[in-house]
């Protein structure tokens, strides 16, 4: 199930979901009018926030003994939606900015551990 979170709750509920789900691993994909990119690089989630229209996702790579923090920015967000699992869990934040082009944060699943 896709839920659609509202424009003057985004702050809070990012806030909430850095807390329910930081230390999960994920990844990003990006969907655009040109098509698919998903990204190689898989980290732990730290936290999310908002400011104006840019959201900032920070994760840790914890590959080969490092702990190097990854910080993305998704830039013009118009829309904000999460997709939960078969457990209500949260699985993915999909985030539409003012093209159309979609980023999707894909979490490792709470059910069976796939992502």
């Amino acid at each position: 199930m896709i839920k659609t979170i509202d424009p003057q709750e985004w702050s809070e509920y990012l806030a909430g979901f850095s807390t329910r789900n930081r230390g999960r691993r994920a990844r990003f994909e990006l969907f655009s009018g040109g098509g698919v990119a998903e990204e190689d690089e898989e980290g732990v989630f730290e936290r999310i926030a908002i400011e104006n229209e840019t959201v900032t996702v920070t994760r840790i790579d914890r590959t080969e003994g490092n702990d190097r923090t990854m910080a993305s920015e998704i830039n013009g967000v118009r829309g904000i939606a999460v997709q939960l699992d078969t457990d209500s869990s949260e699985n993915t934040l999909e985030f539409t900015n003012s093209n159309g082009d979609m980023t999707v944060l894909h979490f490792e699943s709470l059910v069976d551990g796939d992502s």
